[in-house]
C-alpha cells in the first residue's frame, strides 16, 4: 500500500492487519482524531473517504487529496473538504435513493470551499441580519457572495452541527426549518417568572424554563455589574436581587447588547384570549416529528414567529401558560404525554451508547440487547440472544450502566430489577458458554445490591464457566486484593497479562512476595501463639504491619472507584475534565492522584467503598479507613523532612515519607497509618497566589470547584506511600571526587532497569506521566548518604534533575 495514503488517512503507516477491514480503520481514524470535542465529522463518515482512498475508487479522490495537499491544506483540512464532497451522497443512501458518481466528481472538482470559519462567519451574518430565514434561502444568501454552489448543502453541514448543537450558539431552528437568531428575535420582549427564595438567597434567576428564551445572549448585564451565564442561570452581583420581594412576579427584558432589567409587576397579568392556545400549536408542531419533549425557549421562539407583538407585554409565566395548555414540565423541557418522555430517554440512551463504543457493530449489539433486556417479560430465547450479544465486554459493561442508569431516581427498582434480570439470566445460561456473561450480570447486580459475598460467589461462578477471560479475572483479583491476599491477587492479574508496571500490580507485588510460604501444618504458628499452624490460623498467612498496608488500603480504594462505573466514573470523568480545563491533557488529569482522592473524599465515594466493601476488608484496615472518613484536605507547610504544619490549624504531624522541600506549601490529606504518624496523599504543590483562595474553597469540600481551582494552578508532585528513613542533618561537603562518582552511579541508576518499574528503567517511567507515582516511590525508596558511617548513597533531588523530574 502507498504509504502517502496511510499517512494521510492515519497520521502513520499502521500493521496492514490493522486496516484489512472497515472496523479496524475506523479504530485508526478514531485514534488520529480522539477528542470527541471535535465532533465533526465522525469516524463512521471518514471511513467512507478511508475506503474510496485505500481501495482507489474511485481514482479522484485520492487525486483531489493530492491536489488540497499541494494547495497547503494539511491532512485534517483536506479530509474534511473530501467529506464535505461525499456527505450528500451519503444522505442520498440513506434515504434508499440511488448514489450519483458523477455528481460526487463534480463536487470533487469544486473543491476546496471555504474554510468553516469563513463559513461559519458568513452563516452568522446572515442569520444575525434576518433574525429568522428558511433554510433554504439562508444557504443561498450565504452561498452566493462566497462563491459556492448552493444546491450543493454539503459545505454547510459541519457548520449547521456545530452551531445548531452549540448551547452557547445564538442560532437555533425552528418549525418548518427555519434558522433564528435568538438574541436578536428576542430583543426586547418581556417574559414573567415568579423568584424563588433559593434565588433570592444566591443571587442568580434560573433560565431553564420561564426565562430560557434569554440564555443565547453572550454578555447579559444588569446596572449593578455583568450577569454569569451558569448552568442555565444568570449568576449576579452580590445582593443584586436583594431589593426585591420573595415570591414577587418579575417582569425581565432583555436588549440586544445584553442589558437586562427586571421590574415587580404589582397586578397579576391576565392571559389574552387564544395565547394558551398558540403555545399548543406551537408545541404541537415541534413535537410532532421527533416526538420528544420541546424546550421552553423553542415554545418562546415559536409563538413569536407566528406572532411578534405575544411578548410585547407582561403575560403569565411560560410554565404557567404550559400547565393550562395541558403540559408537563420536567426541568427545561415539556412534554404532553408519558410516551414523549420515554421516547427522549431512548434517545439519550442511544446517545450515550453511541458515544462511549467506537464501533458500529458494538453499538447495534449493545442497542439491541438493552431492547432485549427491557422488554416487559423476556422469553428465553430472548435471553440467550442478548447473552450472545454481550459476550464484547466493552458492550456488557455499557448496557450494564444504562439498566443502572444511577441518573434516575428510581435507582433502587432499577437495581431490583437488574437483581432478578440476573437471577433469569443465569437460569435460561445453564451450563452454556453463556453462563459466563449472565453471573457477571448477576454479580454486577448483587454489589450494586450491597450483597458483595453474593457478588464474590457469582464472580467465582463465572470464572469457572469461562476460564481466563479479562473482565472476570480483573474483579476476582480485586477481591483478592480487598481481602489482603496479595498473592492470589497478583496470580490472578498475571494470568490475564496484566503489566508489571499497573497500579494494582505494582501495589500487591511487594506483600506478595513478603509473605513467604505458608508455614507446614505441625510448625509453630506465625502469630508466636505457640500453637501449631493447624491448629492456630490455618490458611492465613502472616499479616503485614497495617501502617505498610497504608498504600494498598487507598489503592483498594481507588480501584474500587475505577472498576464500578455509572456515577463513580461519571464523577471521575467530570473531575478529571475540570483539572485539565478547556485546553489541559484530560488523559493526564484521570491520572493525577488528586482527582481520584476527591471523588473519594469530597465526592463520598471512601465512604460507599467502606460499606460496599467492608465485609473484604481486614478488620484492622476497616477500622483504619473509618478513621479516614474525618480528615479533611488541608493546606500544609512543610516544617522538617519528616513534619508538616496545618496552615489552618496550626497542629503539626509527623509524616511517613519525603514529599516536598522544608519550607513549601502543599495541599494533601494527612493519613493516619495506626502508629501515630500520617500519610499524605494526593499532594499537590500550592502556589502562594492562590493559598487563600484554596482555603476558603476548603471549607465548602466542594470537590468540582477544587479541581477547577487547581487545573490553574502548577502540576502536582506525585504522592509517596512508603515509609523512608529520615534524613540527617548536612555533612561536610564531599570530595569532587566522591562527586564524581556519586554522579556516575546515579546517571548509571538512570538507565538500569528496574524490577519495581516493570523492567523498565527510571528514565523510560520518567516519559510517562500515568508511571511517576511508582517512579517516585522507587526514588524515595533509595538510600540516601549516611553521616555517620560515611556510606554514600544517593541524591533524590539530583536524580529528578536527571530524569526531568525536578
Amino acid at each position: 500500500m502507498d504509504e502517502a495514503r496511510l499517512r494521510f488517512l492515519f497520521g502513520s503507516v499502521p500493521d496492514a492487519d490493522d486496516y484489512a477491514d472497515e472496523d479496524g480503520r475506523i479504530a485508526l481514524l478514531h485514534a488520529d482524531r480522539p477528542d470527541p470535542d471535535e465532533g465533526w465529522p465522525p469516524p463512521s463518515i471518514r471511513v467512507v473517504i478511508a475506503n474510496q482512498v485505500l481501495d482507489g475508487d474511485p481514482p479522484a479522490t485520492w487525486a483531489t487529496a493530492v491536489r488540497l495537499l499541494g494547495l497547503g491544506l494539511d491532512r485534517h483540512a483536506a479530509m474534511d473538504q473530501l467529506v464535505g464532497a461525499i456527505l450528500p451522497q451519503i444522505e442520498a443512501a440513506l434515504r434508499g435513493e440511488d448514489i450519483d458518481p458523477a455528481a460526487y466528481e463534480a463536487a470533487l472538482e469544486r473543491l476546496p470551499a471555504p474554510a468553516p470559519e469563513t463559513l461559519r462567519a458568513a452563516y452568522l451574518d446572515v442569520v444575525r441580519a434576518q433574525r429568522s430565514v428558511a433554510l433554504g434561502r439562508l444557504i443561498e444568501l450565504v452561498a452566493e457572495p462566497l462563491g459556492v454552489d448552493s444546491a450543493d448543502p454539503a459545505w454547510f453541514a459541519a457548520v449547521e452541527a456545530e452551531l445548531m448543537l452549540d448551547p452557547a450558539s445564538p442560532i437555533t431552528m425552528a418549525y418548518p426549518d427555519v434558522v433564528v437568531h435568538v438574541p436578536g428575535l428576542v430583543d426586547g420582549i418581556v417574559l414573567t417568572h415568579r423568584l424563588s427564595a433559593a434565588e433570592h438567597a444566591e443571587d442568580y434567576l434560573d433560565l431553564d424554563a420561564d426565562l430560557a428564551a434569554f440564555l443565547r445572549f453572550p454578555q447579559p448585564r444588569v446596572a449593578q455589574g455583568a450577569l454569569v451565564v451558569d448552568d442555565m442561570a444568570w449568576a449576579g452581583p452580590v445582593d443584586w436581587l436583594a431589593p426585591l420581594p420573595l415570591d414577587a412576579l418579575l417582569a425581565v427584558r432583555v436588549t440586544g447588547d445584553g442589558e437586562v432589567s427586571v421590574a415587580v409587576l404589582d397586578d397579576e397579568p391576565v392571559a389574552p384570549p387564544g395565547l394558551v392556545d398558540l403555545l399548543r400549536s406551537v408545541y404541537d408542531v415541534e413535537v410532532a416529528e421527533p416526538g420528544l419533549p420541546v424546550t421552553g425557549e423553542m415554545l418562546v421562539v415559536g409563538m413569536l414567529l407566528r406572532d411578534p407583538d405575544v411578548f410585547a407585554r407582561p403575560v403569565p409565566p411560560l410554565t404557567e401558560l404550559a400547565a393550562a395548555a395541558g403540559l408537563e414540565r420536567r426541568e427545561d423541557e415539556f412534554a404532553h404525554d408519558e410516551s414523549v418522555w420515554a421516547n427522549a430517554e431512548e434517545a439519550d440512551r442511544a446517545s450515550r451508547v453511541v458515544e462511549r463504543l467506537p464501533t458500529p457493530e458494538q453499538r447495534d449489539a449493545a442497542l439491541e440487547a438493552l431492547d432485549l433486556l427491557t422488554a416487559a417479560a423476556g422469553d428465553s430465547s430472548a435471553l440467550r440472544r442478548s447473552l450472545d450479544l454481550l459476550g464484547d465486554p466493552d458492550v456488557l459493561v455499557t448496557v450494564l450502566d444504562e439498566l443502572l442508569d444511577e441518573h434516575d431516581q428510581h435507582d433502587a427498582e432499577r437495581v431490583a430489577a437488574l437483581v432478578a434480570l440476573g437471577a433469569r439470566l443465569v437460569a435460561a445460561a445453564g451450563r452454556s458458554p453463556r453462563a459466563a456473561v449472565a453471573e457477571f450480570v448477576a454479580a454486577t447486580a448483587a454489589e450494586r445490591d450491597g450483597r458483595v459475598l453474593d457478588a464474590e460467589s457469582h464472580l467465582r461462578a463465572a470464572s469457572a464457566a469461562a476460564d481466563g477471560w479479562g473482565l472476570v479475572e480483573d474483579r476476582l483479583a480485586a477481591y483478592e486484593s480487598d481481602r489482603g491476599d496479595a498473592a492470589a491477587a497478583l496470580g490472578r492479574w498475571r494470568s490475564v497479562d496484566a503489566g508489571e508496571g499497573e497500579p494494582d500490580v505494582m501495589t500487591v507485588r511487594p506483600f506478595a512476595a513478603a509473605a513467604g510460604p505458608e508455614p507446614g501444618r505441625n510448625d509453630p504458628c506465625w502469630c508466636g501463639s505457640g500453637r501449631k499452624y493447624k491448629q492456630c490460623h490455618p490458611g492465613q498467612r502472616p499479616a503485614v504491619p497495617l501502617a505498610e498496608r497504608v498504600g494498598w488500603l487507598h489503592r483498594k480504594a481507588v480501584g474500587y472507584v475505577e472498576r464500578r462505573g455509572g456515577a463513580a466514573a461519571d464523577l471521575l470523568e467530570e473531575y478529571a475534565e475540570a483539572l485539565a480545563g478547556e485546553d489541559g491533557d484530560l488523559e493526564a488529569a484521570y491520572h493525577e492522584p488528586v482527582v481520584v482522592d476527591a471523588v473519594l473524599h469530597e465526592g463520598g465515594w471512601f465512604a460507599r467503598f467502606l460499606a460496599d466493601r467492608g465485609p473484604l476488608l481486614p478488620a484492622d484496615e476497616r477500622e483504619l479507613g473509618a478513621s479516614w472518613l474525618t480528615v479533611e484536605r488541608s493546606v500544609y507547610e512543610v516544617a522538617d523532612p519528616t513534619h508538616v504544619r496545618d496552615v489552618r490549624t496550626g497542629e503539626q504531624f509527623e509524616t511517613v515519607g519525603r514529599i516536598a522541600t522544608v519550607g513549601a506549601r502543599i495541599c494533601a490529606r494527612a493519613l493516619p497509618d495506626g502508629t501515630g504518624r500520617r500519610v499524605l496523599v494526593a499532594v499537590v504543590a500550592v502556589d502562594r497566589d492562590l493559598e487563600e483562595e484554596l482555603l476558603a474553597v476548603l471549607e465548602e469540600r466542594d470537590g468540582l470547584e477544587l479541581l477547577d481551582l487547581l487545573g490553574a494552578g502548577p502540576p502536582p508532585p506525585r504522592t509517596v506511600l512508603r515509609s523512608t528513613p529520615p534524613r540527617p542533618a548536612p555533612a561536610a561537603a564531599p570530595s569532587a571526587a566522591v562527586l564524581q562518582l556519586q554522579e556516575r552511579r546515579e546517571r548509571r541508576w538512570c538507565d538500569d532497569p528496574a524490577p519495581e518499574l516493570g523492567g523498565s528503567t527510571p528514565r523510560e517511567a520518567a516519559a510517562d506521566p500515568r508511571r511517576h507515582e511508582a517512579l517516585e516511590r522507587l526514588i524515595a525508596a533509595l538510600p540516601v548518604d549516611d553521616p555517620v558511617t560515611g556510606r554514600l548513597g544517593m541524591r533524590p533531588d539530583r536524580i529528578r534533575e536527571l530524569l526531568g523530574l525536578a
